[in-house]
């Protein structure tokens, strides 16, 4: 079953994730130094951040798992080339001067499947190029998980609820609209630093800047950039 989130109720995603776009996209063009780069947004969601880069005057392409997410993207971005792939098995040449993703490698639960992710993200880059990565970090989401909360957005009502067990977030949704409820529980496994280390230098990556997230409303993220070695 695919997440809710990401398929049936795909057009209630902005209204549920509201954090700032302006903060992240700023680190992110200020660390690329110039407009025009060539960008793959691996795990675009409904294209929020890219169409701030694209304002920012680079060429963003659009990746996701989800074709809900991706119309929606695709919308808000005419011009951007759209790709519905699986992150960590998309075919991938060498062509972009950054990757951005956000929230997608804590999806990842075992070390293949983020072992494997990281590498195809890492395949796309140009030599000199740069990963920017969005992530939940381990101790500070360990600290938050036990709560809950509810939104109401138009004829839906979001109820979710988290509990830590094993090194993982366990995750229940619930999905009220009139007549209809949806459930889905699912696990998300954080990051320590020395983690992201460990699997960004195998994979080729130098130069990692770890630092607490940008433009996210709670204190369990971090901001990574990494570059690939020339």
């Amino acid at each position: 079953m695919t997440r809710p989130f990401y398929g049936r109720h795909a057009d209630a995603y902005d209204l549920l994730i509201t954090d700032p776009v302006e903060p992240w996209v700023d680190a992110v063009h200020d660390r690329l130094g110039r407009p025009g780069a060539a960008i793959l947004d691996a795990g675009c969601g409904t294209g929020r951040h890219a169409a701030a880069l694209i304002g920012k005057g680079h060429r963003v392409d659009l990746a996701d798992a989800s074709p809900e997410l991706l119309s929606q993207a695709r919308a808000r971005c005419p011009g951007a080339r759209a790709l519905l792939v699986d992150l960590c098995t998309m075919p991938a040449a060498p062509e972009y001067d950054a990757v951005t993703c956000r929230g997608v490698l804590n999806d990842m639960t075992t070390d293949a499947d983020r072992e494997s992710a990281v590498a195809s993200l890492v395949a796309c880059l140009r030599p000199g190029g740069l990963l920017f990565l969005d992530v939940r970090e381990a101790a500070a989401s360990r600290a938050r998980a036990g709560g809950g909360r509810s939104i109401v957005a138009g004829d839906l009502t979001f109820v979710t609820r988290t509990r830590w067990q094993d090194g993982l977030i366990h995750v229940e949704e619930r999905y009220e609209t009139p007549g209809q409820v949806t459930t889905y529980d699912f696990t998300m496994r954080p990051w320590t630093r020395d983690e992201l280390l460990s699997v960004l230098r195998r994979n080729g990556m130098g130069d990692v800047e770890i630092r607490d997230g940008v433009g996210r409303r709670t204190a369990d993220r971090l901001f990574v950039v990494a570059e690939l070695s020339r």
